[in-house]
């Protein structure tokens, strides 16, 4: 009779072991996408239009004037149909090239890394470049003093600017 009962135990000990593996192979994960997953990007061939409005209010919050005392007043529009942003900007006397193209350096960054953020398919700015968005859009930009016209620059797409990035 000890031995049936050892028999037994044995039969439920490996009924419980069978049980526990089908149990923990029925909670494996599995891999791999289910169902479509959502597109957070437009195809290539689909056009989306910037919102230079947008782009324009995001670049005055983020350039603070505090930095740049010297700019009296910044304006960017832009043309989707023409591919162009136009750039404006008014400074005060005296001020350097250096001190204008950092300036003009950091609101390129910010204009394309907005741009990246309407459209995921650009790529934002680094330290060393501005993007894709300057790939496919040219920049059309006038830096004045009062009435006098200190630069009238137009830098097609893909073209390099001449300040640095």
């Amino acid at each position: 009779e000890a031995k049936m009962n050892r028999v037994g135990i044995r039969v439920a000990m490996s009924g419980v072991l069978l049980l526990t593996v089908c149990a923990l192979s029925a909670c494996k994960p599995s891999y791999g996408t289910k169902e479509t997953p959502i597109m957070t990007t437009a195809a290539q061939e689909v056009e989306i239009p910037m919102d230079f409005d947008q782009i324009h209010n995001d670049v005055l919050e983020s350039v603070s004037p505090s930095d740049y005392p010297f700019v009296k007043n910044l304006n960017i529009s832009g043309d989707n149909s023409a591919k162009t942003v136009n750039v404006e900007v008014e400074i005060v006397e005296n001020v350097s090239t250096e001190a204008l193209n950092t300036f003009l350096n950091e609101v390129m960054k910010t204009i394309a890394n907005e741009a990246a953020i309407q459209d995921f398919r650009y790529s934002k700015s680094t330290d060393t470049e501005y993007g894709s968005f300057f790939k496919k859009y040219g920049v059309h930009y006038i830096v004045k003093q009062g009435e006098e016209t200190v630069e009238d620059v137009t830098v097609n797409p893909g073209e390099a600017f001449p300040f640095s990035a």
